[in-house]
């Protein structure tokens, strides 16, 4: 079996800048890099990643946390996140905790007896005395959620803007019959899109009493659910905070014969592929989730490698509206 002494007398360099090469170091010029890499393809060198691992207390893998596993949006950030992760070398884990504590703790575990070397957590509802313990001690990064009471980095969309944005476009499409179809507020998030939706119903001269709102689950079945309790309240224009949720009322809406937008406008938040798809055509918030997953997974190994020395930093998006056929523009009747 090849060593990697063969790779690096093969190659003429030392074994340490074998080893650089391999642990993906900026510290090697290309030309060497690729004398080193030509070194272990002809040799058909594969590296023996338990015994690195075992000298270095490095796993080299990177433990994604999330609430669900089903959550189309989460898998779009596991994307970007993988994406930039083994593009410096590491591998990830998923590991699904459905929001309980127990299991969170549980994962946390993976860290701290290194089997993996930091974590990005996706979780919606993570409770405060999961992150408490890895406060200041484990490379960290919260994405898509975050909590004020740690001193841990994250990644977000401004929620709030998004959720304004949604009601601004409601409202300009002479909706004033409004519903806001969330979540619980465990959900950091909701609460926050909440309180911009609200924000520009009230700027608009619309008391937030008069604004319908429903806790669904966060699923297609959720949106489903929501809308006999829309209908009865002859609701014209419908804020959803996943585009989960809405493509179900959507579907739901289609099989009762109820007609999108001219009965009534749905808009969604996240933006998926599926959007397009559908019909209509959802009308939805976008987050570049993917750009957000690499982000904070570019945060954890700069972390993780002790390049970033900094106090916390905080990156937060921009959402944007993405107009599709869902929200119909008419002027408003007096």
């Amino acid at each position: 079996m090849t060593n990697i002494q063969e790779v690096a007398e093969l190659a003429k360099v030392s074994v340490a800048t074998v080893s650089r090469v391999l642990n993906h170091s900026d510290k090697v010029t290309p030309k060497t890099r690729k004398k080193v890499e030509d070194a272990i393809k002809e040799l058909n060198y594969v590296p023996n990643m338990l015994a690195r691992n075992f000298r270095t207390s490095k796993s080299k893998s990177i433990l994604v946390i999330l609430t669900n596993i089903s959550n189309l949006f989460y898998m779009e950030i596991v994307h970007g996140i993988r994406k930039y992760a083994n593009s410096k070398g590491y591998d990830i884990l998923l590991s699904e905790t459905d929001g309980e504590l127990e299991r969170q703790i549980e994962c946390m575990q993976k860290v701290k007896n290194h089997i993996a070397d930091g974590a990005i957590f996706l979780e919606t509802t993570t409770r405060d005395a999961a992150l408490v313990a890895l406060e200041k001690k484990y490379p960290v990064v919260q994405c898509c959620a975050y909590n004020d009471d740690v001193l841990l980095p994250y990644v977000i969309t401004d929620n709030r803007r998004g959720g304004y944005m949604a009601g601004s476009e409601l409202l300009k499409a002479g909706r004033r019959r409004l519903a806001f179809c969330g979540t619980d507020d465990k959900s950091r998030y909701n609460k926050e899109r909440r309180f911009g939706f609200m924000e520009a119903i009230e700027k608009a001269g619309i008391p937030a009493t008069d604004i319908y709102t429903m806790n669904l689950e966060l699923s297609f079945q959720g949106g489903r659910d929501a809308v006999e309790s829309l209908i009865e309240r002859k609701i014209d224009g419908c804020f959803f905070v996943s585009d989960m949720q809405a493509i179900g009322a959507i579907n739901r809406m289609a099989e009762l014969g109820i007609t999108i937008p001219d009965e009534i406008s749905i808009i969604g938040y996240d933006n998926l592929e599926i959007c397009d798809f559908i019909v209509p055509a959802l009308t939805s918030i976008s987050q570049p989730a993917r750009k957000m997953g690499q982000e904070a997974a570019r945060m954890l190994i700069k972390k993780i490698e002790k390049e970033d020395k900094s106090d916390t930093c905080n990156i937060v998006f921009e959402p944007a509206l993405v107009r599709r056929d869902s929200v119909k523009r008419h002027s408003i009747k007096k």
